[in-house]
């Protein structure tokens, strides 16, 4: 099996250590820390306005995302004000002083008529608290919202449980070398009920992947309904509750909604509103009954699954974005559901986890995070695979395709967006405004201006215009939405305008995106599942705003294929095994094979063993084209020479011309996979190397392979680097001595 019942263990343990740690740290802080640092805020209540209770906030603090999650607490006498909390930590404020708090959802921010303050609209406040409010109008304190640890500790409950026969299949699954995944194309015009209970007739779970706009919700609403008809027993359960309320509301489900036969766990004020037929599940109970549909978190279910022994509750449990799950909530839907059914997206994004990624892929723990994924690709069963897009125009589906094997299929109907602006492809799908963006800003001015611009542009040609402004760090999207607060008429961020992170928006649908990559850990930005999810969230246009190097920084063969693509960019991909004509004007060029010729041999070179090549920041400076020569063998770029690279364009002395044509090489080498990029993993360094400096990380890059027992080989002309590395028993070459050897 891939995975023994102590690595999970060992991977849920270290999370929850990870989680508490962090939350730990970050309330031992000194709260007037935190409020510079923007993870508190304080504002003075001024009134309720609907569901809403509104705060007024100084514009010069730190202001809250927009739906973001907050404790709100209400300290007594003169720790009311802020500017009285001195030394006190927040776990201390809160221990010491809080007469009463609750859960905060921040909703939206808006203009006050003070100009140095605006307005915050908060919902999910407790009627007790909401109650203080009213009869005291206080200032109230938001801080940091506690972590559902209680998830992790019921899913490490299921694992420890090796004789659950339900959980075996999953949980101790073995690693296949080719994938399982070959799952049947749906069209939209077929149904898909057909086919999911046709082979539920003679299996226990079906997986089905719903690329973005293909209708997976709808689908999952037709498809409960057939089920409550048959007075069958449906869960349905979603990492968030968000998800859950708009299966709720699809047509299918209405009747059954009117009627009052389906219920939700932790039910808010809130969405009683919203669904005021939807009914509140008292104690969040496991309620199977037949013909009724229940709904509920991850975070409740694996409570339920925990608790389970030898009965399954439900006739049906459907996993909706199944690729949010860890794997072992996977197989805890197994102990929920005589019939499984999983519906969601490998090819998007999988949990976000605290634990560190270098402690991730050390440990080899990532099919464990990526659950879904895991499952599609080692465990037989019916899959399915929706074909056809409703939300992308066809230029959009053949970009967003590139994650899909080119097998994704625009049904939107469009041919052609309605717009003057430049900046969009009337075709639709992407475009890309490059800029000269600083390295390291994580909020360039530049960028943000232009994401407003862009945006204000749209809204003069298309008022009505839905759009999402998006950005893959926290800090980016604070400052976008004080730019767009700022600099708007209205008083308030308007509703069709959705400023958010990328993770928080999975599922969502607009008119128009622009997604801002700052030059500031670009890798993280361009991660695949993330710029996947960025990307395909518009049914008209998405606007790329980044740095006009982007290209020169790592990044999977797919997004590279979609960043060339919207330039027009044509790569020629030769196949050895066959004669190509190639041709240009009245050139032509018949390739009939390859000859090897023989490499002069390196002594650092061993024999058994596979060799790589991780090179220093200087090799490429005094050779750009050193990749070319290495040959066969395997190069790594540690992550801080690209970094080192990046650094050495602003000073004067250095040669330009080499330093461009490294870059350019890089690339090359990137794109043909000639190369890899790897970060530096400091917890493999003994002790009194400085984890901070360049040269230990690239020593870690080498270490790694070194504990995998390959031969590392650190090609460098820094002799205090060669040092070290002889030190730690890592094969080191000089750049004279590696030209030397093979002429």
């Amino acid at each position: 099996m891939k995975f023994k019942r102590e690595d999970y263990i060992a991977f849920l343990e270290t999370e929850y250590d990870t989680q508490m740690k962090e939350y730990g740290r970050l309330i031992a802080t000194k709260a007037t820390v935190l409020k510079e640092r923007g993870e508190v805020f304080v504002g003075k209540f001024v009134g309720f306005r609907g569901d809403f209770s509104i705060f007024k906030v100084r514009i010069s603090d730190n202001m809250p995302r927009k739906n973001s999650f907050w404790t709100a607490s209400c300290f007594i006498g003169e720790m009311a004000s802020y500017k009285n909390w001195g030394d006190c930590a927040w776990a201390d404020l809160r221990e010491q002083y809080q007469c009463d708090y609750s859960d905060a959802h921040c909703v939206w921010i808006s203009k006050s008529e003070d100009p140095a303050f605006c307005l915050v609209g908060v919902k999910n406040i407790t009627v007790d608290f909401a109650n203080l409010l009213e009869s005291q109008n206080p200032i109230i304190a938001f801080g940091p919202n506690d972590p559902p640890l209680k998830y992790l500790l019921n899913l490490k409950d299921i694992v420890q449980n090796s004789e659950c026969k339900a959980t075996k299949e999953i949980l101790d699954y073995f690693s296949v070398e080719e994938s399982t995944w070959n799952p049947q194309k749906v069209a939209a015009t077929e149904d898909l009920n057909i086919h999911i209970l046709r082979s539920l007739e003679s299996h226990n779970t079906v997986a089905i992947q719903g690329p973005p706009g293909t209708g997976k919700t709808y689908r999952m609403g037709r498809l409960v309904a057939q089920l409550l008809s048959e007075r069958k027993s449906v869960l349905v359960t979603a990492l968030t509750n968000e998800a859950l309320k708009v299966v709720a509301s699809k047509e299918d489900l209405k009747p059954y909604l009117e009627s009052g036969k389906v219920s939700k766990t932790s039910l808010t004020i809130d969405e009683r509103h919203e669904l005021p037929k939807l009914v509140a599940n008292e104690g969040n109970v496991c309620n199977a009954t037949p013909g009724h549909l229940s709904l509920a978190t991850f975070y409740i279910s694996s409570g339920w699954a925990k608790d389970m022994l030898e009965t399954t509750p439900f006739d049906y449990v459907i996993v909706d974005e199944a690729s949010q799950a860890l794997l072992p909530m996977i197989a805890a839907s197994k102990k929920l559901g005589s019939k499984v059914v999983w519906i969601g997206d490998q090819k998007q994004l999988a949990p976000i986890v605290k634990t560190n990624e270098d402690k991730i892929n050390t440990c080899g723990w990532s099919p464990i995070v990526k659950g879904f994924d895991t499952l599609c690709n080692n465990i037989p069963m019916p899959t399915f695979m929706l074909s056809d897009t409703f939300r992308l125009t066809k230029r959009g589906a053949e970009f967003t395709g590139v994650f899909y094997n080119n097998e994704l299929n625009s049904v939107a109907g469009v041919d052609e967006i309605q717009t003057s602006l430049p900046v969009l492809n009337r075709l639709g799908g992407p475009s890309l405004v490059d800029l000269e963006l600083k390295i390291g800003d994580k909020k360039p001015v530049n960028a943000l201006n232009v994401a407003f611009d862009l945006t204000e542009r749209i809204l003069k040609e298309s008022p009505e215009a839905k759009i999402a402004i998006l950005s893959k760090f926290k800090e980016t999207v604070k400052e976008l939405q004080k730019t767009f607060i700022t600099k708007l008429y209205s008083e308030e961020i308007p509703d069709n305008l959705k400023i958010e992170t990328v993770d928080r928006i999975q599922g969502l649908t607009v008119d128009y995106t622009i997604f801002l990559i700052p030059n500031a850990s670009v890798i993280y930005s361009l991660d695949s599942e993330l710029f996947n999810v960025a990307t395909s969230r518009a049914s008209r246009c998405t606007i790329i705003v980044a740095d006009r190097m982007i290209l020169k920084n790592f990044m999977s063969d797919e997004v590279r294929r979609f960043l060339l693509k919207i330039n027009e960019n044509k790569v020629a991909a030769l196949n050895p095994s066959m004669t190509q004509t190639i041709t240009s004007g009245e050139l032509k060029v018949t390739v009939l094979g390859k000859i090897n010729l023989p490499e002069k041999h390196l002594k650092e070179i061993v024999a058994d063993k596979e060799n790589i090549f991780i090179i220093d920041t200087n090799v490429f400076v005094k050779c750009p084209t050193i990749i070319s020569k290495i040959g066969k063998y395997k190069v790594v770029i540690p992550t801080t020479v690209l970094e080192e690279l990046d650094r050495l364009k602003l000073k004067q002395s250095i040669d330009k011309k080499a330093l461009n044509d490294a870059v350019k090489n890089i690339n090359k080498a990137f794109l043909n996979n000639y190369s890899s990029m790897e970060e530096g993993d400091s917890s493999l360094l003994p002790n009194g190397f400085d984890a901070q400096k360049a040269d230990c990380l690239i020593l870690s890059v080498a270490l790694r392979y070194k504990t995998e027992d390959k031969n590392p080989i650190l090609l460098t002309s820094d002799n205090l680097l060669q040092s070290k590395a002889l030190g730690l028993g890592i094969t080191t070459i000089s750049l004279q001595d590696f030209l030397s050897e093979r002429r």
